[in-house]
């Protein structure tokens, strides 16, 4: 039930998203589009988004945040919701109907997302040929649907053997996974055209990967954990954080047997080098950087990073992370409430800390633990670069690197409760309340109301009441133009949500409070 719900809400998502209201996805989708129409790579400095997407933006409004960056006229949410119902469907034609051989044509702007690993782009570029004839809402809403539901599929089995291997109970594992799919961040970067959507499931996969191996080293779970990270680095260069991890198990071989370690060794080199190694030669000779920064951020020095660690604000930066990595509205980067926000993350936080009381040094723990060290630090490093190249502007990492560590982290804040019953359990009751109704919320009170025209991004109970019973047509007719999908399967989506989200929670919490009885029960 948690599956079909989270596969539920990545419909949804994927359906009300207006078109590049993702991340950076009119560039994303770009590089996708760029292969399936001229069969090559794209280039950075020379690759430029096409025709038919440059002239989208004319038809489809644009958050008021990034419109300074596309360098042409565009509408605002605000401009598109104030027009009348005859001139949004007028666009929504014009839109649908932009002429298909634009697709092989360039546009005057640059793809800056050209520099991307190949893996995500690869995999959807033959079902975008294939879609060519479609309209470019229906090419976008397909790509996100079959990359969505991918991405929580991989999550939702990758976290179920994460929570085995950290040796959850059924009930916690139960309450874990919910809440995992209750954030809204899981489906903003999932449910988008982008490298991030696979990257989430793939840092579970990988870590699993290495766990097994350092459990019982052997060549085949080495070259398993090779492959794996062969993987990452092809989705995504952030992947090289997490590279000193595939050679834990082969150093721990070699302090056994000298010379099945260094066979070892020599797999776990081999098979990235092979699998990945030509990419990484290519940004080399392009770009002269193994990792193809963004031009901002790669100008900026080991040392200016250095020195810009000490001069970050800290305690507000890591506030505001925290913040995005568990709700962040979009482009329109619009926020839950902020105290709902901070009573999350201190009964995470105080999770983490029962868990860190009760430490049990398994290598599926420390495992955990470095590789989510290792992320948080390149994180850290992101943060200082983007202070610098932003000269103190900006001083967070982009929200959508952050979901990545929320189902590692989960694992071990509820591997934490369930070592300190009973307690640990009435803890695990209120986060699942508390998550069930920040997902419900999401959906009723924020994303919809935030696509369908509610005009106060701070919503009152009494407000959306009147809006959802008065503004009916004015919102089925927003929502018709502006929503990939149409308003009949947005509300058939969200009417599955809630159906499977509310049973579900009950029967997590029945799970829990079932638990806690059999715990009081075997007390002498």
């Amino acid at each position: 039930m948690i599956l079909v719900n989270a596969l539920a809400g990545g419909a949804l998502y994927c359906g009300l998203l207006p078109l590049w209201e993702g991340f950076d996805e009119l560039y994303h989708y770009g590089y996708v589009q760029y292969i399936s129409t001229r069969a090559a790579f794209p280039v950075a400095g020379r690759t430029a988004l096409s025709r038919e997407l440059w002239s989208s933006v004319e038809y489809t409004p644009l958050s008021t945040y990034i419109q300074p960056f596309v360098y042409r006229p565009s509408t605002s949410f605000q401009q598109y919701f104030a027009l009348s119902n005859a001139e949004r469907v007028s666009r929504r034609h014009a839109l649908d109907g932009i002429p298909r051989e634009f697709q092989r044509e360039s546009s005057p702007r640059e793809n800056y997302e050209a520099k991307h690993a190949p893996l995500t782009y690869l995999v959807l570029a033959p079902l975008d040929r294939w879609l060519s004839s479609e309209p470019l809402t229906s090419r976008v809403l397909i790509l996100r649907l079959v990359l969505s539901f991918t991405s929580i599929l991989l999550l939702w089995i990758g976290a179920n053997a994460l929570a085995r291997a950290m040796h959850l109970s059924s009930a916690m594992q139960s309450a874990a996974l919910f809440v995992l799919f209750c954030c809204q961040m899981i489906y903003a970067v999932s449910s988008h055209i982008g490298n991030d959507a696979l990257l989430l499931p793939w840092f579970v996969v990988f870590v699993l990967a290495i766990i097994r191996a350092c459990e019982s080293p052997s060549g085949a779970r080495i070259a398993l954990s090779a492959v794996a990270m062969a993987v990452g680095l092809l989705i995504k260069a952030f992947a090289l954080l997490l590279l000193p991890l595939l050679f834990v198990a082969p150093l721990i071989a070699c302090s056994r047997n000298i010379r099945f370690g260094a066979r070892l060794v020599a797999i776990a080199c081999g098979i990235p080098l092979a699998l990945a190694g030509p990419w990484y030669i290519r940004n080399l000779v392009l770009y002269r950087s193994l990792t193809a920064s963004y031009d901002s951020i790669a100008a900026v020095s080991f040392g200016e990073i250095f020195t810009a660690a000490l001069e970050v604000p800290w305690p507000k930066s890591l506030a505001d992370m925290a913040h995005n990595a568990l709700w962040t509205g979009n482009n329109m980067f619009t926020s839950f409430s902020a105290v709902t926000l901070d009573v999350l993350i201190v009964l995470l936080l105080l999770a983490f800390v029962l868990f860190a009381l009760r430490f049990r040094r398994t290598i599926a723990e420390i495992v955990l633990l470095s590789a989510i060290g290792l992320y948080a630090a390149g994180l850290a490093a992101a943060t200082a670069g983007f202070f610098v190249s932003s000269k103190g502007q900006v001083a967070v990492a982009a929200p959508w690197y952050l979901p990545v560590l929320f189902a590692p982290s989960l694992m071990l804040c509820f591997a934490g409760l369930d070592r300190w019953r009973p307690a640990g359990t009435w803890l695990a009751v209120v986060n699942v309340v508390l998550w069930a109704y920040v997902a419900v919320a999401s959906w009723i009170a924020k994303l919809i109301p935030q696509y369908g025209g509610f005009p106060d991004p701070h919503a009152h109970l009494l407000q959306l009441w009147n809006w959802y019973w008065h503004q009916a047509p004015l919102r089925y007719s927003i929502l018709r133009t502006l929503c990939p999908a149409p308003p009949a399967a947005i509300w058939s989506f969200l009417a599955l949500v809630l159906a499977t989200l509310l049973p579900t929670c009950m029967l997590v919490l029945l799970g829990l409070v079932r638990e806690r009885r059999l715990a009081l029960h075997k007390i002498p």
